[in-house]
């Protein structure tokens, strides 16, 4: 009924956009469209509008739209995304694409793998949206460009660089504070600039606490519920800097957070985290000839997690480095009407784990050849790829991708593709140790999960005010890794995702803006008929944007996440919800801006992981002032 209910009130929205769209243009009409440039499905620059895959971009405005105030909250009503959180700010949450598991997802920043080699997941809670400028989510299969754990998609989170200031100013900052309810508060700084020899500079910092809300229900699994907040503590730092030379380009970022978490464990064992996440890169871009150049970067990406109970002696810690080097070299030509580029490249990178675990292997390395080749024809775009992995651990894994897109009418892009995809097993899956007397929890001859993904899909500016973008894809999983009757890892899981994503955008006027996008998704177990753990399967989220002054901008959310099952044997079923969320933006000048929202309108109680509740009503207030 529910389902019914939100979809009625959206469909107004989508039908006055489609009728706006059928109106008749004006004889002469032209209609320009922005070139959006992306870096994350090739790992080259390239256009939007003729990617042969699904990408979404997250700019800086809309995140400050949004009434998100982490991560997860931010990410859950995009399209292909499902949030897996075990409560509110600081808690431990899964981000994953196209109904795989959050391991089988590729977080990076600024292009960086982050993610723990011990658990195989990403940190998502202990990256601040205060240090984020844009985000990049590829979706489908992406090995042939990125290797493993890329069998969902990518999500880039890019941190702030050195933009030019608005007007002539060489150099420009803002400070924002604010306070949250559950009560909580926060800064945050930046200042960016340009200089006349041509370096960019950005440099931030940030600090959060909220005293937070109790987690868990008091029948969450394991018994682990305490009767009490769990609060969060969170500090980072962003840097960005480059340099624009005759034959190329230097650069570097870096962004370092500390974040101190509270959880429930009912037993006398730990219940909060110290968690350090760091990703940073050096390199250089030297442009050989106009349509000739070649990319040396040094990367490395630190996973610290130490759990631990305040006045109990003794702690567990977990703790990953990656440390790595990606070559590239891109050359353009012509032939004829055609525009082909050709890159290839080596990355190899070393993955180390230590703390109070001890392993039979502790380290492996990584090295991986790479080529792509792409055309562009008129209307027709072909993208292809192929990539070799090799693992100290398991030896060598090949994967490829293939995809086209033809602008078959002005405007309207049909595109599909093919890919291949694999997944390392983590070294918990491979050599965490047993206990005395319990099955072996670790499996060392595990091999890597593999997939293959198809997509096809339209994408529609049917006038300069709407867009419409469709996907219909499949993703197939074979070697996945499942537990066997003794709770041991082994290779026998095959399952199959089939889903239809749908985004429409439309501007009413110069004062309505409106937006909506569906979620139908398939995910199964092919061994046993079963919906996958933790997977949605059917999600529906609109918004309204109303600009009623130049000063004031309010915008609305409303969304819809049917039931799904939390997990593998679909005992657990959790119940559809609804939640509404509310910004609004204010400029009292050029150089201040007052910003409320409220997220989760109507206290919602709902939950995305059993036992553990999602936030309540959430206010945010806050003051930014540039400089």
């Amino acid at each position: 009924m529910r389902r019914a209910i939100l979809a009625a009130a959206v469909c107004p929205l989508t039908l006055g956009a489609t009728g706006w769209a059928q109106e008749p243009a004006n004889d002469g009409e032209i209609i320009r469209l922005d070139t959006i440039v992306v870096t994350t499905p090739l790992r080259r620059a390239s256009s939007l509008e003729r990617s042969t895959s699904s990408v979404t971009v997250i700019e800086e405005e809309e995140i400050r739209k949004s009434a998100a105030f982490d991560l997860p909250s931010l990410l859950k009503g995009y399209p292909g995304i499902s949030i897996a959180a075990n409560g509110g700010l600081g808690a431990r949450a899964g981000v994953a694409l196209r109904g795989t598991k959050a391991a089988q997802t590729l977080i990076l920043v600024n292009g960086v793998r982050i993610g723990a080699a011990t658990s195989g997941e990403t940190s998502v809670f202990n990256i601040p949206l205060s240090s984020v400028q844009r985000i990049e989510i590829a979706r489908g299969a992406h090995s042939a460009q990125y290797g493993s754990d890329a069998i969902g998609g990518v999500i880039n989170i890019v941190t702030r660089n050195g933009d030019a200031c608005d007007g002539s100013r060489d150099s420009c900052a803002d400070l924002t504070v604010g306070v949250l309810h559950p009560w909580g508060a926060y800064t945050s700084g930046n200042i960016r600039g340009q200089t006349a020899s041509g370096l960019g500079y950005s440099a931030g910092a940030s600090i959060l606490g909220t005293r937070g809300y109790d987690f868990a229900r008091p029948y969450a699994p394991g018994g682990v519920h305490e009767p009490d907040d769990d609060g969060f503590l969170q500090g980072s730092a962003n840097l960005s800097l480059s340099q624009d030379l005759a034959g190329g380009r230097l650069y570097a970022d870096l962004l370092l957070v500390r974040g101190t978490s509270q959880y429930d464990n009912g037993f006398p064992y730990d219940n909060e985290q110290y968690t350090t996440t760091f990703a940073g890169k050096i390199g250089a871009r030297m442009d050989h000839t106009q349509d000739w150049s070649s990319t040396v970067e040094l990367s490395s990406g630190l996973d610290y997690q130490t759990n631990f109970r305040d006045g109990q002696a003794g702690d567990s810690r977990f703790n990953t480095q990656r440390y790595g080097i990606f070559v590239s070299t891109q050359k353009e030509f012509d032939t004829g009407a055609a525009s082909n580029t050709i890159t290839g490249g080596i990355e190899s990178y070393r993955e180390r784990v230590s703390g109070t675990t001890d392993y039979d292997v502790d380290a492996r390395t990584l090295t991986a050849a790479f080529a792509q080749y792409s055309v562009e024809y008129e209307g027709l775009t072909v993208d292809s790829g192929v990539r070799h992995d090799h693992n100290s651990q398991f030896g060598g894994k090949t994967t490829y991708n293939i995809g086209a897109s033809y602008e078959i009418l002005p405007r309207f892009t049909v595109r599909s593709s093919f890919a291949t995809g694999f997944r390392a097993p983590t070294f918990n899956d491979l050599y965490y140790p047993a206990f005395p007397g319990w099955p072996p929890p670790s499996n060392p001859d595990l091999k890597p999960e593999k997939s293959r993904s198809y997509e096809v899909g339209v994408n529609w500016h049917a006038s300069a005010a709407t867009s419409i973008d469709l996907a219909l894809y499949q993703t197939r999983l074979a070697d996945a890794i499942t537990l066997d009757a003794s709770y041991t890892p082994v290779n026998t899981g095959h399952a199959k995702v089939t889903g239809f994503e749908a985004e429409l955008s439309h501007r009413f006027n110069e004062r309505w803006n409106g937006k909506v996008s569906i979620d139908v998704r398939d995910p199964k177990n092919r061994d046993t008929g079963r919906y996958l753990a933790n997977s949605d399967r059917f999600k529906i989220a609109g918004e309204l944007t109303y600009s009623p002054t130049e000063q004031l901008s309010m915008t609305g959310r409303v969304f819809y996440g049917a039931s799904r099952y939390s997990d593998p044997d679909n005992a657990i079923r959790l119940p559809d919800y609804v939640t509404a969320d509310f910004t609004a933006l204010y400029a009292l000048d050029d150089r201040s801006r007052f910003r409320l929202s409220v997220e989760n309108i109507f206290d919602e109680q709902y939950e995305t992981v059993y036992g553990y509740r999602a936030p309540g009503r959430t206010f945010d207030l806050s003051f930014t002032r540039s400089f």
